[in-house]
């Protein structure tokens, strides 16, 4: 091997002399800078790494005019923090400055912009070269220096032409072939770890690879999650996800320009509703690398603002060595909103941590040299700062919504996969409802697990016992429940107000069994078919009262039956003009509030309810054999999917009430 015990000229004139163009040369570094010469065997490899880095990023003519004092200032940014001191030296090779400063924001009170901002203008005023370094310049150097800068440049990580010039530099030999991600996700001490003095420069580089694949193994738990367009019960965040995706494609077509891409959001919804699951789903239909970070932890060492500030930089470096790439920031809503902060004691100091996170994801979001896909996660939209979600930021907040039965069933499906293939499974999707994506998966997890353990292929009941908690009730307390379920059921199909889709008596979420329905008319109901409705949603109470006295378990909550019914007779009053009146009181959700205060309303809706009331008891004395089926069979089976409501039937027995507005079935009101 070739050892570099030449002056640094003549090993540099040889480089030059070179055919291949990556290899460059450094003697501007050495003949023009103010430092004195010195040899590249001595020189550190690191310094070595950054001479090569900037000789291929920054113009000949800019290293002309640093190399003698011309009043020139000077800005670059670098990747990241680690960059900075290596950078700086090799800056500090190439030219002659009156004043240098290199900030990584180490220091709490050194690296502001107010800070060396009067001496950078004094001597840019005498007329001397001013140097400014780091990976953040608006926040860390000095104001006066970034406002007026005639050199402004953007480092990027080394490239594999960087690579062959640094190892030459070092070994004296140059690689063969160096991959164009050799070096993907390693910090520039890693890369300045893996090129060696005494190795050969095809070591360098396999060195360079076997950290870059030892640093950046994927996420795990990609591996299994689902591409967006496999997933569920995402709405909105699926359309932005998957457009993004489209937009990205193009960027590596090289058909648009990475600046015009639509870039980051906040994804919003309960907990449990999938977020994070979003967050790597999207990663990897992006086919990107995923970098999650979350506000709680930038406070775990400790919460000194300084340490807080350290540790988001720190996430955002790790995104940007391994960028393009996902940064997803969890409990972004922990972030206060300045609005909020009033006369707070922690003002200041939230004042400047969210001002200096701002900044950060101006940089991130928008700045010439992202290359990030930035993603924050909120359970409370409305804690947001405004200026975290507006436009050149995080743009917008991205709701997902709970998961509803088709959700749920797919979900159910895509975990199942070969097992159950013929399974309806919206029934216990609807039992499911108010499970996250998580859950849903584990109940998949379960019964196959069951299965097995019984060395079997998989049951029905296997994903039933999953699904829906061990019965307790007495057998009395069950048929009681599956009476006043089949009686919305029988309602909702013979009086024509709903399509059934499931029928359910486990308890789960504060109700004892659940009846779904989709309406025959979702929009301009007649006042008739308003009203069949209202008996459906009535008849469970009523069976209640025809095999026993009702109870409190169709009233109480928002969601109850008696709830419902009250709040749609008040609309129809209030709201619809479906009443005996044209006047409009309000909206449906501000009608119910006219009972406590007009008493004349009130008697109207009291009035209206129970003569609906009483054609739901009609209407379940006359069904009562088919419904005592029903309810017999739900007792035995637990859940019945909406293919099973051909056991209802059309009888006779299902004709209109004297003196009500229940007609025939088929017919709804006459």
């Amino acid at each position: 091997m070739k050892k570099l015990d030449k002056t640094p000229a003549q090993t540099l004139k040889s480089l030059a002399a070179s055919t291949e163009p990556e290899a460059g040369s450094l003697d501007e570094f050495l003949d023009n800078g103010a430092a004195p010469r010195e040899s590249v065997a001595t020189m550190p490899v690191r310094v070595i790494l950054a001479m090569a880095l900037i000789q291929d990023t920054v113009p000949a003519r800019y290293l002309d005019r640093i190399a003698t004092h011309t009043g020139t200032a000077m800005v670059v940014g670098v990747p990241g923090p680690d960059y900075v001191e290596a950078v700086g030296q090799a800056f500090s090779r190439a030219g002659c400055w009156g004043v240098t400063y290199r900030r990584s924001g180490a220091s709490k009170t050194g690296d502001k912009p107010g800070v060396g901002s009067d001496e950078a203008a004094q001597i840019l005023s005498a007329g001397q070269n001013v140097l400014g370094v780091s990976h953040a310049p608006d926040q860390f150097l000095p104001a006066s220096l970034v406002t007026a800068a005639d050199i402004r440049i953007d480092l990027r990580a080394p490239s594999p032409r960087v690579l062959r010039s640094a190892i030459f530099l070092v070994t004296g030999r140059r690689p063969r072939r160096i991959p164009d991600d050799a070096a993907r996700g390693l910090s520039f001490e890693e890369v300045s770890a893996c090129i060696r003095r005494g190795s050969r420069a095809g070591e360098c580089v396999r060195r360079l690879a076997a950290a870059s694949k030892a640093k950046f193994r994927g996420d795990p738990a990609l591996a299994d999650v689902p591409t967006l367009d496999r997933m569920h019960g995402l709405g909105p965040a699926a359309e932005w996800g998957l457009s993004l995706a489209a937009a990205v494609s193009e960027w590596r077509r090289n058909e648009r320009e990475w600046a015009s891409i639509d870039r980051a959001a906040i994804v919003s919804g309960p907990p449990g509703c999938g977020k994070s699951s979003y967050a790597r789903a999207l990663a990897k239909t992006l086919g990107m690398p995923l970098v999650s970070t979350s506000v709680a932890s930038w406070f775990s060492s400790g919460g000194y603002l300084d340490q807080v500030i350290a540790a988001f930089d720190a996430a955002v470096a790790r995104a940007v060595a391994v960028s393009p790439a996902v940064l997803f920031i969890d409990e972004i809503d922990t972030i206060p909103s300045r609005a909020n902060l009033g006369r707070n004691s922690n003002a200041e100091y939230w004042n400047t941590l969210v001002s200096r996170i701002l900044l950060a994801l101006d940089s991130a979001v928008s700045g010439e040299t992202s290359s990030l896909i930035v993603l924050g996660a909120t359970n409370y939209p409305e804690r947001l700062d405004d200026a975290l979600v507006r436009p050149g930021r995080l743009n917008r907040v991205i709701r997902i919504p709970a998961l509803d039965a088709p959700a749920i069933a797919g979900i159910l499906r895509q975990h199942l996969g070969d097992d159950l293939p013929d399974a309806d499974l919206m029934p216990l999707a609807a039992v499911g409802l108010g499970a996250s994506g998580a859950e849903v998966a584990s109940w998949a997890k379960g019964a196959k697990e069951t299965a097995w353990a019984g060395r079997r292929p998989m049951e029905p009941a296997d994903l039933v016992a999953q699904v829906a908690p061990p019965e307790t009730r007495s057998k009395a307390q069950l048929l009681a429940v599956a009476r006043h379920e089949a009686s919305h059921a029988c309602s909702a199909e013979l009086l024509g107000s709903g399509t059934v889709e499931s029928v359910s008596i486990v308890g789960r979420g504060g109700f004892a069994g659940r009846t779904n329905a989709r309406l025959r008319t979702t929009e301009c109901l007649s006042a008739d078919e308003l009203d069949a409705f209202v008996v459906s949603v009535l008849c469970g109470r009523a069976a209640d009262e025809h095999w026993g006295s009702p109870t409190s378990g169709s009233a109480g909550a928002p969601g109850s039956d008696l709830a419902i019914a009250t709040g749609l007779v008040a609309g129809k009053h209030a709201s619809y003009g479906l009443g005996a009146t044209l006047s409009y009181r309000g909206a449906p959700a501000d009608a119910a509030g006219l009972l406590d205060r007009d008493a004349a309303f009130r008697a109207v809706v009291e009035a209206d309810l129970q003569n609906l009331y009483a054609c739901a008891r009609a209407f379940v004395a006359r069904n009562a054999t088919l419904i005592e089926a029903l309810a017999h069979r739900l007792v035995r089976s637990r859940i019945l999917s909406g293919e099973d409501r051909g056991i209802i039937g059309t009888p006779a027995s299902a004709a209109s009430v004297d003196g009500s507005r229940v007609v025939q079935v088929g017919g709804v009101h006459g």
